[in-house]
């Protein structure tokens, strides 16, 4: 034991006293640009630390080697391995690196360095002076050199060449190297040069260097990268010697034979052009080349021509000066192709005729023979001779006689080539003449009278002869073309046939026809002479003198062109026939005669324009020929359609023309107005008032009334003078001149009210008469006179009394004719009678303000006030309480006005009011009470109804102290719902609406009521009904029907499931709005506070088809409890003030009348019109369903809906309606438009904008139908609805979206499908 464990000492000291070594060392390394490179160095028995140094430069201990991004120290301490890894190596990498081994317990520091060598390729390799892949031309056995240069290589790129892709060596001395610095730092390029001659095998070598540098080479992380740069050489060479095939020499071909000569060129570079030639003329240098062949071929059928022809075809490239040919001469057989006869073609009786027969050339000869009228006979003479053309030519001779019963002799000639067994034959005709017979001509009889324009058809016939004879026509030795010639079959005779239309030239003309022949000398003529009858053409009429004076006498004279027979003149005058002298005649034209007649007049006025006309009548033909003359008579001048009077209004212009007329030309105009006022010129400056005139124009600017009279004209010429007064009427609109403003007359009188007037023009209807509520027509007497009316009462009595109104209207200006008018009092005396309607019977007011108390009388003469509280006098000085104001509001009504000022409790009760005259007193009791909701109306009725729409008129009642408005329920005569109807435009004083987009032909009741601020009035308690009228076509309003009753099954099953959901929905939303009410309950009104009411408010719940889409038709419900208090929370105020930054657009317009409104609960402390614009609690509802509608946009438009959102309502079906859109004047609307907001709504919603007019000065509502509960002013504020799918899904979708309504009167809007169709 105690040997083992001194070795173990022993081994460990031994251990302990071993220095530190490496175990490897780094070597000296090579690596390419962007690989990497790893020094190794791995040291035995570390003590030391190890670094790595660059140059001399330490990189650290760190393995990472911070500083250093592409250098790191790979291995492991324990085993002591400490290699240097240079990653994307670059120049800057090539540098002499050691790794050192500090010193450490004894041992000394240890090191060993390797170099780091950087390859950088070459960055380019290129043939010199070619580019790359290029083509070299050169000829065979010259000398060639190709350089190439490898640029900017570390270390020095070597170069090796190839030929075809295998290596080349040109031969010592054929090759050169050298190398320069290049154009980088620390690199080298390299150039090699070779230098040999070509052969033909060369052609299409390539030759091509690459460069050798170890930065190409390839390794297992990156492939090879090779760089070489080829040429291709061409080198030029002459082709071989062309050879012939297709033909031997010495063969025989046959005429007809097809024949393919081929000839072929092998080698050559470029490939040789090959050419064909016939006879030493080219006649082919198409060819072809195939690898290292060329080749030309011509085909043709072996022709005459052929024979003993010399083919030679040529082959040459630019190799060879001269071409190298190939020849052949090729032999062919063939027949003569025509055999021609010469001799005479006509011939006479007992004449010898000589002919010779002559072949074309023929290889070999051919022999001839003659047949003669069908018979052989002999050759006089036959020879062969040779062709220029190849071959030979045979020819012969022969006589013949003609005999005295020959007509014709046929001589053929037979060519017979018996080598190639053909025959030719040609056959020649000989005609013998003789003359024909005597011409005939028909179709016209010597002596006819032919009529000019008829068609006459004259032929001429030739009978027998041989040959037959030409015939032609000449007229007046001219040819005539065209002629018809038939010739018979048989040859026994020919005709020639011409038609004529005859004109009046041929009269006396003569048509010769001349029969030629070969058989005579002279030719056969025979003629004929036609005679034409032929009216005249033109007729001239002269004046003598051209241009006579009214008064003097003048001649007339006709001459009418050459006519056959002679023709008749007559004379018309203005369409009436008038004597003229006898007819002369002399001679004219184509053998005719010319006529002349003479007429005298003596020239007056009548002949002015007046128009003569000279007819010549040619009795043969019926035919007529005239001409007219109008006499240039000389006159002075004369007016033309000028008017007696011209009508023109005040203030306007016009220029007046008036057209006068003379000969010669009018020398003058000049204008007077009657009384001697001569008119100035305008003298070409613009008129600025008054009259001028220019020439024959009258110039009327800005015409006033003095203006109107007679103007006189005055126009003159060479001739004489004349004139024309024109009167001139100035229309004005009418003025009253004289009318009975008022007239005083006891009951029982009789009085007349006169109005006159003064204007032009000044009609029966000018003026007119009218009275409200007054039978003129039964009561009174209308007497029209010169320039006014006067309207006459009989025994007045006091119902007599009141307004007449006089209106005058003349249609001046006639684009807007003015209308005047002017009241007229009738007053009769009797005692002041009160007007006690229930305007001013009563009056309201809160405590502490001023009560206004009117009382209101008609009487004559002047009516007195006295004012009583309680039976005793007001006293009117004291001022501080009291204050009265009497005045006349015109002659007849008289007015007291009473304030009552600083109102307290007392002051409340019956006040009475005396009016008296000099008749007597009438008294009348006015009630002042503190602010209420307005009475019921009165009188409702209808005033007129169409198929769709009915008019209501009504009387107002008391309005409570404030504005008050109306509404209108109307229901369908057997329903059980009502529909509700706001009166718009909301006018204080309004008593009259349509009622519009009804049922036709139904029956409807109505009723009114009346609200202020306060609150609503009753409904009439008596319904008015009426029924609409029938029509073809309606559009009214579509209430959501209630399902009708049904016994069936199946219908109960359906109406049951439907009720039991909505019933179910209606108890869920009452048990959301009850936890609604009840928590708003809990809040304070404003900040906190506890002021609020002891009732709730009125709130309408509703639910929409949007919510649940199961239900037929929209639910409606309510829960109505009447409050006098109107709450908010600061939730909501601060929630409806993000909404008004958000809409703020200076204008706040309510929802989409498609939502249902809700009774308002009223408070006067938060209701004043006249409250500045300012955002306000409501702001909430205006964007989100539950909106009041409250206010219009300010440029006067507004819209008209026809159904809200939400109804309930059975029995009334009817179609959906549009809506409509309709213009009201700025003073009926709302002055609260600068306290709403407008939200912009979705293109399914109409609205409108602020076009930044002034406010209106009240607020209405919008017109709208609504269903069971009627709508109010102001809605309670509920949260929004939610949004429906259609909204979920389309983000785009908003309530707030306004869609712009132009400024028009009026326009047809239809409604969206939001929230149901309505």
């Amino acid at each position: 034991m105690w040997t083992v464990i001194k070795g173990l000492i022993l081994l460990t000291g031994l251990a302990e006293c071993q220095l530190q070594h490496f175990l490897r060392t780094p070597q000296d390394t090579e690596v390419t640009e962007g690989d990497t490179a790893v020094l190794l160095c791995q040291v035995g028995n570390q003590i030391g630390q190890v670094q790595w140094t660059k140059d001399g430069l330490t990189l650290g201990y760190d393995r990472l080697l911070p500083g250093f991004d592409r250098y790191s120290v790979l291995g492991n301490d324990s085993l002591g391995t400490y290699n240097l890894q240079v990653s994307n190596a670059s120049v800057q990498d090539d540098a002499k690196y050691e790794c050192q081994v500090g010193p450490g317990r004894g041992n000394p520091p240890i090191r060993a360095n390797a170099y780091l060598t950087v390859n950088l390729p070459p960055t380019q390799i290129q043939i010199m002076n070619h580019l790359s892949g290029s083509r070299i031309d050169i000829k065979e056995n010259a000398e060639v050199e190709i350089s190439c240069k490898v640029s900017n290589a570390k270390p020095r790129a070597g170069i090796i060449w190839y030929r075809n892709n295998v290596a080349f060596n040109p031969g010592t001395g054929n090759i050169e190297e050298s190398s320069e610095d290049g154009t980088l730092p620390d690199r080298k390029t390299t150039f090699s040069k070779i230098k040999f001659r070509p052969n033909s095998a060369d052609n299409q070598a390539t030759y091509a260097c690459e460069a050798s540098h170890p930065a190409l080479r390839g390794t297992a992380a990156r492939p090879a990268n090779p760089m070489r740069s080829s040429v291709l050489l061409s080198v030029l060479y002459p082709p071989e010697k062309p050879e012939i095939q297709g033909y031997l020499e010495g063969e025989t071909i046959r005429m007809g034979q097809a024949v393919t000569l081929v000839c072929e060129s092998y080698g050559g570079n470029p490939l040789a052009a090959i050419v064909w030639y016939k006879n030493n003329q080219r006649i082919d240098h198409s060819y072809t080349t195939s690898g290292s062949k060329s080749k030309n071929t011509i085909m043709f059928l072996a022709q005459p021509d052929d024979n003993n022809a010399a083919y030679r075809c040529e082959a040459k490239n630019t190799m060879i000066r001269e071409p190298l040919t190939a020849q052949i001469v090729m032999s062919v057989q063939f027949a003569p192709d025509r055999v021609e006869i010469r001799g005479p073609a006509t011939a006479k009786v007992g004449q010898t005729l000589n002919f010779e027969c002559a072949t074309s050339n023929s290889n070999p000869a051919s022999t001839l023979q003659w047949v003669i009228d069908g018979k052989a006979q002999p050759a006089i003479h036959n020879r062969t001779d040779t062709s220029a053309e190849g071959g030979w030519v045979t020819i012969s001779n022969v006589s013949v006689m003609v005999g005295h019963l020959d007509k014709s002799k046929s001589i053929s000639c037979y060519a017979n080539n018996f080598a190639l067994s053909e025959t030719k034959v040609e056959t020649h005709i000989v005609t013998v003449l003789y003359p024909p017979d005597e011409l005939s001509i028909t179709g016209y009889k010597q002596g006819d009278i032919l009529q000019e324009g008829s068609l006459r058809r004259i032929k001429c016939t030739a009978l027998s002869g041989n040959p037959l004879p030409e015939l032609e026509w000449f007229a007046a030795d001219k040819k005539v073309e065209g002629a018809k010639i038939e010739k018979a079959e048989s040859g026994t005779f020919v005709s020639s046939e011409i038609s004529i239309k005859v004109d009046r030239s041929d009269n006396g003309k003569s048509y010769q026809c001349k029969a030629k022949s070969e058989a005579t000398e002279e030719p056969f003529r025979k003629s004929v002479a036609l005679k034409v009858s032929f009216p005249p053409t033109r007729v001239k009429v002269e004046v003598e003198p051209e241009s006579p004076i009214e008064g003097n006498p003048a001649v007339l004279k006709c001459l009418t062109d050459s006519s056959n027979p002679d023709v008749e003149i007559l004379w018309w005058h203005n369409g009436e026939l008038v004597a003229g002298s006898n007819s002369q005649t002399k001679a004219g034209k184509f053998g005719g005669s010319m006529t002349s007649s003479l007429l005298q007049i003596d020239v007056t006025e009548a002949h002015i324009n007046s128009v003569y006309k000279c007819e010549a009548r040619h009795a043969v033909t019926s035919k007529s020929v005239s001409n007219t003359t109008k006499i240039a008579v000389q006159y002075k001048p004369q007016f033309i359609d000028a008017p007696k009077e011209i009508d023109i209004e005040v203030n306007s212009s016009r220029i007046f023309n008036i057209n006068a007329k003379g000969n010669p030309e009018i020398l003058k105009y000049s204008w007077i107005k009657k009384g001697g006022t001569e008119i100035p010129s305008l003298n070409n400056s613009p008129l600025q008032r008054g009259i001028a005139a220019s020439g024959h124009s009258l110039h009327l600017n800005n015409i006033q009334v003095e203006d109107s009279g007679t103007y006189i004209v005055r126009v003159e010429n060479s001739i004489g003078k004349s004139r024309k007064s024109i009167k001139v009427n100035v229309e004005y609109p009418p003025r009253f001149v004289q009318i009975t403003r008022s007239k005083l007359i006891n009951e029982g009188e009789s009085v007349k009210l006169l109005c006159q007037v003064d204007g032009f023009p000044l009609k029966t209807d000018t003026i007119k008469w009218e009275r409200d509520g007054y039978d003129i027509a039964s009561r009174a007497t209308v007497e029209t006179t010169t320039n006014g009316s006067v309207l006459s009462i009989q025994n007045a009595t006091i119902k007599d009394a009141g307004i007449f109104i006089c209106l005058a209207n003349n249609g001046v200006p006639r684009g807007r004719p003015v209308e005047i008018r002017e009241k007229l009092f009738l007053l009769v005396n009797h005692k002041p009678i009160i007007d006690d309607s229930p305007e001013l019977s009563k009056s309201a007011s809160d405590k502490g303000g001023t009560g206004k108390l009117i009382c209101q009388a008609d009487g004559a003469p002047n009516v007195t006030f006295k004012w009583f509280r309680e039976g005793r006098a007001i006293n009117e000085d004291n001022a501080a309480k009291y204050s009265v104001l009497d005045k006349s509001l015109d002659p007849l009504t008289w007015q007291s006005e009473l304030k009552v000022k600083n109102i307290a409790l007392r002051d409340y009760g019956h006040y009475g009011c005396a009016a008296s005259n000099m008749w007597g007193t009438s008294q009348h009791q006015v009630i002042l009470s503190a602010t209420s909701k307005p009475d019921p109306p009165q009188r409702l009725r209808v005033l007129s109804s169409t198929y769709n729409s009915v008019i209501l008129t009504w009387q107002p009642g008391f309005n409570g102290g404030f504005q008050q408005y109306f509404r209108i329920r109307l229901q369908r005569v057997g329903s059980e719902g009502f529909l509700f109807v706001d009166v718009f435009p909301h006018l204080p004083a309004a008593t009259a609406f349509e009622v519009s987009d009804l049922q036709m032909d139904t029956a409807y009741s109505f009723s009114i009521m009346a609200f202020n601020k306060l609150g609503e009035s009753a409904y009439t308690s008596e319904l008015v009904q009426t029924r609409t009228a029938k029509g073809d076509k309606s559009e009214p309003i579509k209430p959501t029907p209630t399902p009708p009753k049904s016994n069936s099954g199946s219908g109960g099953n359906v109406l049951t499931i439907i009720a039991t959901i909505g019933g179910i929905l209606f108890i869920c939303n009452l048990c959301l709005l009850y936890c609604y009410v009840k928590r708003r309950a809990g809040k304070h009104l404003f900040g906190g506070s506890s002021r609020g009411s002891s009732k709730s408010a009125t709130i309408e719940m509703y639910v929409g088809s949007s919510y649940n889409e199961t239900i037929s038709g929209e639910t409606l419900s309510s829960l109505s409890e009447k409050s006098d208090t109107y709450f908010t929370s600061d939730l909501e105020n601060r929630h409806r003030q993000d909404f008004a930054d958000e809409f703020d657009t200076g204008v706040r317009l309510p929802a989409s009348t498609y939502l249902v409104d809700h009774n308002p609960i009223y408070s006067s402390d938060h209701y004043d019109p006249n409250l500045p614009s300012r955002p306000v609690s409501r702001s909430l509802s205006s964007v989100y369903g539950t909106m009041p509608r409250h206010t219009v946009p300010q440029h006067s438009y507004t819209y008209q809906e026809d159904l809200s959102r939400q109804r309930s309502i059975s029995h009334l079906d009817a179609p959906e309606g549009p809506l409509t859109l309709h213009q009201f004047p700025r003073h009926q609307m709302s002055d609260h438009l600068s306290q709403a907001r407008v939200p912009e709504q979705s293109q399914g919603y109409f609205s409108a904008r602020n076009y930044n007019l002034s406010p209106p000065h009240h607020a209405p509502h919008l017109p709208h139908i609504y269903s069971n509960h009627p709508p109010s002013m102001f809605a309670p504020d509920l949260p929004p609805p939610p949004p429906t799918p259609q909204e979920m899904q389309d983000q785009s979708y908003s309530y707030q979206n306004i869609q712009h309504i132009g400024p028009v009167s009026q326009r047809t809007l239809h409604r969206g499908q939001r929230f149901g169709d309505v």
